[in-house]
């Protein structure tokens, strides 16, 4: 008995260095510093390409799924002049949105409905008040229409004002990362890249998720409005008779012309060859003036 009191011992030390060591690993996990969880992350976050009534692009932002699978936030003022939206995901893949679940203008918010075809995954979200100064984020948005393009940096400040409470970060942000995701350094959402004081060095603000999680709780999970309704810029041109939330509506081009039409007999177009819409908008082709009155 007394040879067995020193093993036993010594046997709890090393489990107690064991579980030591294994709460030490967990508790100094990193999101900001693995790169696979990063890059999942960005499947569920998206370039928007924001079109007007008549197939004009007229601004890029960004949007991430939250909430569920087929949920996309991002800023107001993104879509504010908008009558559909093409978001273009990590993979390439593409989907025409123009239904609105519920929209902020005083927020700076809107949450978008689409269909996507294949599972996207939402991005967890931390609506607490346990965020710090100087904690690490992650931002992940298309600046300047760079698609999904990541910067990392941490928490500056917190402040109210006009109705929204912002947190101020380091990450950089530029024209484009507008409703991008802000994440913490365990990978939760906590706020919509949304503005940057263009005359000072690095000072980012990103609008809090939890003001996020409120404006989706005002929705009945039910009602949806098409976007040029809440915008008040009527709805997408189209003559074809696919609505513009489809991702199949076909139009045709002339290979060497730079504009896509309704009509495979359109008298502006020569040898007419049939294309996705998305793909027409993707390669830089413009409506015919004919086609889209």
């Amino acid at each position: 008995m007394k040879n067995k009191l020193p093993v036993t011992i010594c046997f709890l030390a090393f489990m107690a260095v064991l579980l030591f060591q294994a709460g030490s690993a967990a508790a100094e996990y990193s999101f900001s510093n693995d790169a696979d969880a990063v890059e999942r992350a960005a499947d569920s976050v998206f370039m928007l390409e924001v079109y007007d009534a008549h197939s004009n692009r007229i601004a890029v932002g960004s949007g991430f799924v939250i909430f569920q699978p087929d949920l996309m936030a991002t800023n107001y003022h993104v879509i504010e002049d908008g009558a559909y939206i093409v978001a273009v995901g990590d993979d390439k893949d593409q989907y025409m949105m123009d239904e609105v679940c519920v929209a902020n203008k005083k927020l700076d918010l809107a949450i978008l409905r689409f269909s996507p075809a294949k599972a996207i995954a939402p991005l967890p979200y931390d609506a607490s008040d346990s965020l710090k100064r100087s904690q690490p984020v992650v931002a992940i948005g298309s600046p300047a229409g760079l698609k999904n393009t990541v910067s990392l940096g941490n928490i500056s400040a917190f402040f109210e004002r006009d109705s929204k409470n912002w947190i101020q970060f380091t990450a950089p942000i530029s024209s484009g990362s507008s409703g991008g995701v802000l994440l913490n350094d365990q990978g939760k959402v906590i706020g919509i890249t949304t503005a940057t004081y263009a005359t000072a060095q690095n000072v980012n603000l990103a609008v809090r998720v939890s003001t996020l999680v409120q404006l989706y709780n005002q929705w009945d999970g039910r009602s949806i409005r098409k976007l040029g309704q809440v915008t008040g810029h009527g709805g997408a041109n189209f003559s074809v008779s696919s609505a513009p939330t489809e991702a199949t509506g076909k139009v045709w081009i002339t290979k060497s012309g730079k504009k896509y039409h309704n009509n495979p007999t359109c008298s502006k177009m020569k040898s007419p060859v049939e294309i996705d819409l998305l793909e027409a908008i993707e390669n830089g082709y413009e409506p015919c003036g004919k086609c889209y009155k």
